[in-house]
């Protein structure tokens, strides 16, 4: 029998607990794949991996895998090829004597399993899987170990290539639309809206590469406009006696409108941010500025307004980062206190690290939570909030300083719990 499957992640939830042995040929597992399969697995079941690295792989997961292999019931190896590129998705389940395969598009990552659109189909055919294991163990012989001397030199490269695929995806933001230039503002009612139509449209199609004076124009306006935002929402935000403030420097309470060396090359959005003051600041040197800090912020983007805690912008908020993560490993009481913090935001808020969004109910304890934020990687923005499409009725002149508090007052506690002190 064969069945379609669309979504790996429940059938091999399923599947996995009481397993007695496992092949997996993927040409990339992450570290959430990973985690996946070993929060699942029956913990006697034997593991065999064939891991490709054409595609990103996990360096830590590598170094998991050869730790591992000290273990009898772990088998694990690298394929590569010069000119080559390792590329199935293939997972083989033994469970007493039946034999089942799953064979699709799947890599063993979290997009591979549930967030991507992937297609895969399940087999029960017992020859067509015992074939498939002869397959695995042909290729198994002629792979590589994972040692130490290969363990330190991936771990180099990989770095570089995550900035390459970065830089990649930046480049096709330029080719192809994104999902923000989808999105008909002339469908929207702006009447009574604080936003308005023509703010939206300072950041649609190539505006934000677009240096020149009319683009400006329209940049400013939009930065004008959130000055307006805060000279009516600082108030509110000091009435309820936050630890945070605005960027000592009036001109830079909102960020910037012009192109210049220290904004990006695509002035894609615009922000308010409150955060540290400059005591608090300066205690990390003279020349410190809160640029590399912490901050809850109101941007604006064409599509949206988000409401954030953004811990940290791309290679930015080291101290912060650095501070969450320390805890996190450390401190089971820590994890928890996160924890009950997101399971108080509404199902709309999400965290986003390494260019990945997750909802915050998609969470079911801290330990996965603390998983999650343990994966976030220093050269991608961080965040925490909630993002509301333009002409919602939160959005509106008479509502969105209420939305703002409101929002402001699930994330403050995030704030103050990530944030380093002294």
């Amino acid at each position: 029998m064969i069945q379609r499957k669309l979504k790996l992640i429940s059938d091999l939830k399923i599947e996995l607990q009481n397993c007695d042995e496992i092949w997996i040929a993927v040409a990339m597992v992450s570290d959430s794949g990973f985690n996946y399969i070993q929060n699942h697995i029956d913990n006697d079941a034997k593991q065999n991996f064939l891991v490709g690295i054409g595609l990103p792989t996990s360096p830590q997961v590598l170094r998991q895998l050869k730790e591992l292999n000290a273990l009898d019931r772990f088998n694990s190896r690298v394929y590569h090829k010069t000119e080559t590129l390792f590329h199935p998705k293939a997972y083989i389940i033994r469970t007493n004597d039946n034999l089942i395969a799953y064979v699709g598009s799947g890599n063993c990552t979290e997009g591979g399993f549930d967030k991507n659109i992937e297609l895969s189909i399940k087999i029960h055919d017992q020859d067509f899987c015992n074939g498939l294991i002869e397959w695995f163990n042909t290729l198994y012989k002629h792979s590589n170990e994972i040692t130490e001397d290969f363990l330190e030199s991936y771990e180099i490269l990989f770095k570089k290539r995550k900035e390459r695929m970065r830089e990649d995806r930046a480049e096709l933001k330029k080719i192809f639309k994104n999902e923000s230039d989808v999105f008909n503002l002339d469908e929207i009612d702006f009447a009574n809206q604080f936003f308005k139509k023509e703010h939206f449209q300072a950041f649609e199609g190539r505006k934000p590469w677009d240096e020149s004076p009319d683009a400006v124009k329209q940049r400013e306006n939009v930065r004008q406009k959130l000055y307006k935002l805060n000279r009516e929402l600082f108030p509110l935000v000091e009435s309820k006696k936050w630890n945070i403030d605005r960027h000592y420097s009036p001109g830079h309470v909102v960020s910037s409108a012009i192109h210049s060396q220290h904004t990006a090359q695509d002035l894609s959005a615009i922000w308010l941010h409150y955060g540290r003051g400059m005591n608090e600041i300066k205690e990390y040197g003279e020349n410190q500025t809160p640029l590399d800090y912490m901050r809850l912020q109101v941007i604006i983007h064409h599509n949206n307004i988000g409401i954030w805690n953004r811990i940290g912008k791309d290679r930015g908020s080291q101290i912060d980062r650095d501070n969450l993560k320390s805890n996190l490993k450390n401190d089971s009481g820590y994890r928890i206190e996160m924890f009950n913090l997101i399971e108080r935001f509404p199902d709309e808020y999400f965290i986003q690290l390494n260019n990945e969004r997750r909802f915050v109910r998609t969470f079911e304890n801290e330990n996965q939570l603390a998983d999650y934020l343990l994966r976030a990687d220093y050269n991608f923005y961080f965040i925490i909030g909630v993002e509301i499409h333009p002409g919602d009725s939160k959005l509106s002149e008479k509502n969105i300083l209420e939305t703002i508090i409101k929002s402001f007052d699930l994330l403050y506690p995030t704030y103050e719990l990530i944030k380093h002190k002294f």
